[in-house]
C-alpha cells in the first residue's frame, strides 16, 4: 500500500509539472511572438478559455445539471473530540 501512494504522489507531480511547463510556454510564446495581452487562462459571461482552447458554458450546462443532482445542498460537519473537522464538498 504504501509504494502505490508513492506512485500515485509521484504521477500527480509529474502532470502538475506538465501542465505549468506547457503553461509557461504557450505564455512566452503568444506574448513574445503574436499577441502582447496575451492570457493563460479568460473568463467571460459566455465561455472561459484556457490556452486557446475555449469552452461555452451553454454547452457544459447540462452535463452540471446532471452531476448536481448527485451533490449534497450544504457541507457536512463533523465534530471529534475537541477537533471540528469539516468536510466541504
Amino acid at each position: 500500500m504504501k509504494n502505490k501512494t508513492k506512485v500515485i504522489i509521484i504521477l500527480m507531480l509529474n502532470f502538475a509539472f506538465l501542465v505549468a511547463g506547457t503553461g509557461v510556454a504557450y505564455y512566452n510564446t503568444k506574448s513574445f511572438g503574436f499577441d502582447e495581452s496575451a492570457k493563460l487562462v479568460y473568463a467571460d459571461d459566455e465561455k472561459f478559455t484556457y490556452m486557446d482552447f475555449s469552452i461555452y458554458y451553454k454547452d457544459i450546462k447540462p452535463y452540471y445539471n446532471k452531476l448536481r443532482q448527485y451533490l449534497p445542498e450544504k457541507s457536512l460537519n463533523t465534530t471529534l473530540e475537541n477537533q471540528q473537522i469539516v468536510y466541504h464538498i
